[in-house]
């Protein structure tokens, strides 16, 4: 894994409701961490302009990212207590499309990753349902977030 730029770090704490009977966090807990550091990402994105609601979205050009698909791998169990780093980041650009790159780390496993995941994000024009090509300044903006 490339470490040149995390434009993102969300520091969370693990939650004692975040465990399951297992005695781990639960899998869906990961995901919610993920999109909690995705959306600081798109803070940094020329959509959000003062919040980001569908009311708002649909007022203006109806253009806005959807979350198309994510992968992820669980590496480590983590319990409570902890705190975990979500590292986020573009990690590819597309017409249409972009891939966003996390990996969480845990102040009780140091230096090692204990989740990693790529989701893609589409563009969409929320008022018709198609995909739109995302312009060079729309572009730009994203590789200063890779």
């Amino acid at each position: 894994m490339n470490e040149k730029n995390w434009p993102v770090i969300t520091k969370i704490p693990l939650l004692w409701g975040d465990m399951d009977s297992f005695n781990h966090v639960n899998n869906i807990i990961y995901a919610k961490w993920c999109e909690t550091s995705r959306i600081q990402l798109f803070k940094k994105m020329p959509w959000w302009n003062n919040g980001f609601t569908m009311e708002s979205l649909l007022q203006g050009d109806g253009i806005g990212p959807i979350l198309a698909n994510f992968n992820t791998n669980y590496r480590i169990p983590l319990t409570y207590p902890d705190t975990v780093h979500v590292h986020t980041r573009i990690s590819k650009i597309g017409n249409t499309s972009f891939c966003i790159e996390d990996k969480i780390l845990s102040d009780n496993n140091k230096d090692n990753v204990v989740f990693d995941a790529e989701s893609v994000v589409v563009m969409l024009n929320y008022k018709d349902g198609s995909k739109v090509k995302m312009t060079k300044n729309h572009k730009l903006v994203l590789e200063k977030l890779m």
